[in-house]
């Protein structure tokens, strides 16, 4: 049984980093399974159930960029897509390497296979509309820096806040995943560092959403998100993280979501979410010398939240977010853990 399982999970991820020579087998799946011991199987199980939900292949990326491209060709109101590239500029803000840089590629891709054309050909048009891509924004605080930092810039006798608020330039935000309360707490802060008025001229649009904000109604909470009643080692580990912000958001009204869609049943996801803290806080009680204060073992978080992690389930053909589960990317030398997904670390 555990053979089919894993076959079924590599079917799904099998190009996972295949481009930095990355090669998940059906044995390393198998491998890091085993790892749960007793709850193997059971994993295996949740995981061919979440896996199509959360992992976007480079096809899925690609389709998601001609969404993209086609909702500002119509939101801006153009005719042409070439009319479109003339007059927009696709930002590269992130580092080398990241994914800001990998979607642009795939986006030369989409443009050439669908119009026989590319952005860059366009270059040195002066430009006005203004497109940040990104794969997610999780707690957005890269995404947040990256945009106040650009809108603070001077151009001439304006910043770029002074044209976007008086309509010389637009820019826009396009995600392939978005999760509510990060995505609340940018909305927020672009707000104060600038004027309430922003919030009105900036454009968002994304492909997926993890609702995860825990004052928001209705969330689905398609992510990990565990509920009251834990065992003593996890109420202790919490009790003790050295911060003082959202205590009340670290854990999950058991009600709630009402309609369970993203698991596989409502037990199955507290089992799943049950098993995702203990073993996370087995890998962090094994790291050598001083822990990280924003390592928690529901995945990164900002070090003042006093809660389990982001528990983001999410990832691409090219990488997995640190703000995922450590059970699925924590690979340090010396430590014996196993991750199912290798995380490609730049910079």
């Amino acid at each position: 049984m555990k053979e089919q399982l894993a076959q079924g999970i590599h079917n799904i991820i099998k190009g996972y980093r295949a481009e930095d020579q990355i090669n998940i087998t059906p044995e390393h799946i198998i491998a890091w399974a085993d790892q749960f011991e007793e709850d193997s199987i059971f994993m295996l199980t949740e995981l061919n159930h979440i896996l199509p939900q959360i992992y976007i292949t480079k096809e899925k990326a690609k389709e998601f960029i001609l969404q993209h491209i086609n909702w500002l060709v119509n939101k801006y109101g153009y005719q042409s897509i070439s009319e479109f590239l003339i007059d927009t500029e696709f930002m590269k803000i992130q580092q080398e390497g990241k994914s800001q840089f990998a979607i642009l590629e795939l986006l030369q891709e989409v443009l050439n296979e669908n119009w026989q054309i590319s952005f860059q050909q366009y270059s040195t048009f002066p430009k006005k509309n203004f497109v940040y891509f990104d794969d997610v924004l999780a707690t957005g605080s890269t995404l947040g820096r990256h945009i106040v930092d650009w809108l603070s810039l001077a151009n001439g006798d304006q910043r770029n806040i002074d044209l976007v608020l008086n309509d010389q330039y637009q820019l826009s935000i396009n995600l392939f995943c978005l999760h509510t309360w990060g995505h609340a707490f940018q909305k927020y802060r672009l707000n104060k560092d600038f004027q309430d008025a922003l919030g009105r001229k900036l454009s968002w649009m994304h492909n997926m959403t993890v609702e995860n904000h825990a004052r928001f109604p209705n969330q689905s909470y398609n992510h990990a998100f565990p509920v009251h009643g834990q065992p003593i080692n996890v109420q202790s580990y919490l009790a003790n993280l050295p911060a003082d912000k959202y205590e009340n958001y670290a854990y999950r009204n058991e009600a709630m979501p009402v309609n369970e869609r993203f698991f596989s049943s409502r037990e199955n996801r507290i089992k799943y979410e049950n098993i995702l803290l203990q073993k996370g806080l087995s890998i962090i009680n094994q790291i050598k010398g001083e822990i990280k204060p924003n390592i928690r073992p529901l995945g990164l978080i900002n070090p003042t939240y006093k809660t389990f992690g982001l528990g983001t389930h999410f990832l691409t053909w090219r990488n997995i977010p640190n703000n995922c589960p450590l059970v699925y990317w924590w690979e340090v030398p010396g430590h014996d853990w196993i991750p199912l997904f290798p995380r490609k670390i730049i910079g």
